[in-house]
């Protein structure tokens, strides 16, 4: 009977053993956070990931996809469900596409009414949808004109004389007539992305907009749109522009004005930058200066198109409060005042405008910073994008002389309405 009832006791105490290290194991089980999000400029990611993997012991997985890729990538990784990833990049041109499903958390409480102030108000109204902030705001930029001073000074053209697209063209014939490059602007048209970067933000420049509120089109009732693909056309044809430019994306660009082989370039915020400062990728660093993207009137003389980046964590994610430490971190104060300094992005938080630090860091930060005054973001709508990749395809085809810029116009108006 004793020894019956010590057999019991045991099987009691191994059985107990085993339920209570199951329980710890679960309570110690090490979590991983899984994050989808574009190249890593500045280390930004990758810094801020191993500090808070040694604060909180919560490891940060990050699948870096390029920008080529990075759409299709996240589209399909929605569309599965989430992929197991906890965190999506979620890019300012794809705010409503990848955000209409309702895959993503409420991040509402991480950013109260009393901090609003705190953040650049059009990038909370951005990621803001029926009034749920669906990403946290991570960085921000826009497209800038970029020149090299030696080139415009050996032509004796004066950048401040630069107000228009039309005085912009006659720099670039006194530039060519010098003899000093084979072409003078390359309006990159490789992606759709590149809409960002050359022939949409030339239309932006105007004030016209593609669009309305609704979603129809509107570029029809103005001259922007003819007048870009008729400069497109006309630049290339007399050799101003370069007719690669079909085939080459904003770094192809950066790298061909950084080995001095063109005159202007419009561009990033960090391609921007990077031509300045970055040896490894310019040979023109100290002779860059900035203008305003010119305008085709005199008022407006400015626009072009804005971006920015915003991190959204999925529904279907295990972690959400972890997830929701690390954004804080990654887009805090200090972790957006190194990839200003380091990815070469604007930050999102206001005060970071008047950072001296990142003022001293960047040659021309405020002529950059004045830039963005003058733009505004790309429409948003959940078939922007498609139209966005048939616009890139005729754009493309005007450069290379396949098509004259009326019939251009048509196909993207006929696009558009397609769309609707």
């Amino acid at each position: 009977m004793k020894r019956a009832l010590l057999i019991v006791l045991v099987l009691m105490v191994v059985a107990f053993g085993v339920y209570a290290g199951g329980t710890a194991e679960k309570e110690t089980e090490s979590v991983v956070l899984r994050a989808l999000i574009r190249p890593d400029e500045g280390g930004n990611v990758q810094k801020y990931a191993d500090i808070f993997e040694a604060e909180t012991g919560i490891r940060v997985e990050v699948d870096f996809v390029g920008w080529a890729e990075i759409h299709d990538k996240s589209i399909s990784t929605l569309s599965a469900g989430g992929g197991g990833y906890d965190i999506i990049f979620v890019p300012s041109a794809n705010v409503v596409e990848f955000t209409s499903v309702g895959d993503f958390e409420a991040l509402n409480n991480m950013i109260s009414s009393g901090e609003k102030a705190d953040w650049l108000q059009p990038v909370l109204d951005l990621y803001t949808r029926e009034g749920d902030l669906v990403a946290m705001p991570w960085y921000s930029g826009g497209a800038h004109m970029v020149y090299n001073k030696e080139i415009l000074d050996k032509a004796g053209v004066d950048p401040e004389k630069i107000v228009t697209w039309n005085d912009f063209k006659d720099a670039c014939k006194k530039i060519k007539a010098a003899e000093l490059l084979k072409y003078v602007y390359t309006p990159t048209a490789k992606y759709p992305g590149n809409f960002y970067y050359a022939w949409g933000s030339m239309v932006a420049s105007s004030g016209e907009s593609f669009f309305d509120a609704a979603g129809k089109p509107v570029f029809d009732k103005g001259s922007a749109v003819l007048d870009s693909l008729k400069l497109v056309s006309e630049g290339t044809k007399e050799g101003l522009f370069d007719p690669a430019a079909i085939a080459m994306d904003d770094y192809e660009a950066l790298i061909q004005f950084g080995s001095g082989d063109t005159a202007f370039m419009m561009n990033s915020t960090w391609s921007a930058t990077q031509a300045y400062r970055n040896a490894d990728l310019s040979k023109v660093t100290g002779k860059v200066g900035y203008m305003l993207i010119p305008g085709w009137k005199s008022e407006p003389r400015s626009g072009g198109f804005l971006y920015a980046g915003g991190l959204g964590i999925l529904k279907s994610s295990r972690y959400k409060e972890e997830a929701k430490q690390f954004l804080t971190l990654l887009t805090s104060a200090d972790a957006q005042k190194h990839h200003a300094i380091e990815g070469a992005n604007l930050p999102t938080r206001v005060a970071l405008f008047e950072d001296k630090e990142i003022d001293s860091s960047w040659a021309g930060y405020k002529a950059l910073t004045a830039q963005l005054s003058y733009g505004s973001f790309l429409p948003q709508y959940s078939w922007f994008e498609e139209w966005r990749q048939a616009t890139s395809g005729v754009v493309q085809k005007t450069i290379a002389g396949n098509i004259t810029p009326e019939k251009a116009f048509d196909l993207i108006l006929e696009n558009a309405r397609k769309a609707q």
